[in-house]
């Protein structure tokens, strides 16, 4: 092989690669991927300098009251499923007012053009705007082409306040139900001390 098909094949090789690594950071949530355990969420969270709550106990959500979200200060929610694996993420803005929905409506507009980079083209256009909400929940974007992942936008109504969210779940790891009993560690032969 020539000079020239051997930097050809590099090339294609350095390019097929990259394109492998982007389709499976979807499958993670700030490098924390899918299925980790709620030990190892909570380490890598901390390891990013923030300090979550709700730690404790099979089926709690571990939170991050404060994440910026690009441009966007939000709530991160680490959902598990009941082999405590990650198997969600839900993302909230802070609510606002009914005269600032406007605000609403473009964190929604920011969250989805951040979704349609990491999860590819939404499953349909906005289908809410300023004069269309209603009470509960109004679905902004969704999307449906990634394999193995249900994801939407949407902006709440609740109380005359309105707030976004943006929801991601792995489809196999949410129906994955616990295991039967934990089993119980074997004890050591050899001394701990």
């Amino acid at each position: 092989m020539s000079k020239f098909g051997n930097i050809l094949l590099l090339l294609v090789l350095a390019l097929s690669m990259e394109v492998f690594a982007q389709r499976n950071n979807e499958l993670e949530f700030a490098g924390i991927p899918f299925g980790a355990s709620r030990e190892t969420v909570i380490e890598e969270v901390m390891k990013m300098g923030y300090e979550p709550y709700g730690q404790m106990g099979a089926g709690e959500r571990v939170v991050l009251p404060m994440f910026r979200f690009g441009e966007l200060p939000v709530q991160v929610s680490f959902i598990f499923n009941g082999n405590d694996k990650f198997y969600a993420f839900e993302i909230r803005t802070g609510k606002v007012e009914e005269s600032r929905k406007f605000k609403a409506i473009e964190a929604a507009e920011y969250m989805s053009d951040q979704f349609t980079l990491k999860y590819g083209k939404p499953a349909q256009a906005p289908t809410v705007n300023e004069t269309n909400l209603v009470d509960g929940r109004n679905n902004y974007q969704e999307w449906y082409g990634v394999k193995l992942l249900n994801a939407f936008t949407a902006v709440i109504k609740k109380g005359g306040k309105y707030f976004v969210l943006g929801y991601v779940e792995h489809r196999t790891l949410m129906k994955e139900t616990a295991g039967g009993k934990p089993k119980k560690e074997k004890a050591s032969a050899a001394p701990v001390f």
